[in-house]
């Protein structure tokens, strides 16, 4: 049977029974994020799995990848996913919301795609299927809680990676910072150059700094890969 999915370099990730598939965005982040000698990896709302695996082909042969969601049918999806990939030792998938997340481990890096529409009550009667409005509403994990739990489980030492819509991120900073993280790096998107940025990559870290800001388009005039975009994902994309 054919395999219905996204071919990285080094691996597959099969999507085709999770709410939110393969996407730019979650390319980017991973491609972004920087693992250097992290441990212990924490990735929230892992779905696929994607972001944990990506994390993995860059991280040391010691760390450990733990992915957590809230849709049995993506855990097992991530599960298989890791399984054909040549990092399976190093990652563990579980069905576990991250309120009832352990905090006896510190994580050194923690990652996240998360939710970010506000709660659309009128689409979601439309929806006959509710795990792509939980993937994409804040419906079972507010910015508050996500980011309390961040705070929770990060190591003083350690980042969080997430990516958000730009209109949403100013606000997201400010609550952040208003908890205690500090909003460190930025990375703005646009999908070519004159466009509106639609996107913000972010890192956060325990300790207050500087943050460095830096913009990147994913097309060029040409409506070509851009020389930047390329040069974020050459690890994983196969034409790159």
């Amino acid at each position: 049977m054919e395999k219905k999915g996204f071919q990285f370099k080094q691996f597959f990730i099969e999507h085709t029974h999770c709410a939110m598939k393969v996407g730019t965005d979650s390319i980017m982040l991973g491609s972004w994020a920087e693992p250097n000698t992290s441990e212990n990896i924490l990735d929230i709302g892992t779905g696929s799995g994607l972001l944990a695996i990506m994390l993995a082909q860059k991280a040391t042969d010691n760390c450990r990848i733990y992915g957590i969601d809230i849709d049995p049918i993506a855990i097992e999806q991530a599960k298989l996913n890791a399984k054909n990939c040549p990092w399976y030792q190093q990652l563990l998938f579980e069905l576990r919301p991250l309120q009832a997340l352990s905090s006896k481990c510190s994580y050194d890096l923690i990652i996240s795609n998360p939710p970010y529409f506000p709660i659309n009550t009128a689409a979601n009667k439309k929806q006959s299927k509710n795990t792509r409005v939980h993937a994409r509403q804040t419906l079972t994990l507010e910015h508050q809680v996500l980011l309390a739990q961040v705070i929770e489980n990060l190591a003083m030492d350690g980042r969080f990676y997430c990516v958000l819509p730009f209109d949403v991120a100013l606000s997201f900073i400010e609550s952040a910072q208003s908890m205690g993280l500090f909003c460190i790096k930025e990375l703005q998107v646009s999908t070519q150059p004159q466009k509106l940025v639609t996107r913000a990559l972010l890192a956060f870290s325990l300790k207050p700094a500087p943050r460095v800001t830096e913009k990147i388009t994913i097309y060029n005039e040409l409506g070509e890969y851009s020389e930047e975009y390329c040069l974020l994902c050459k690890d994983y994309y196969l034409n790159f």
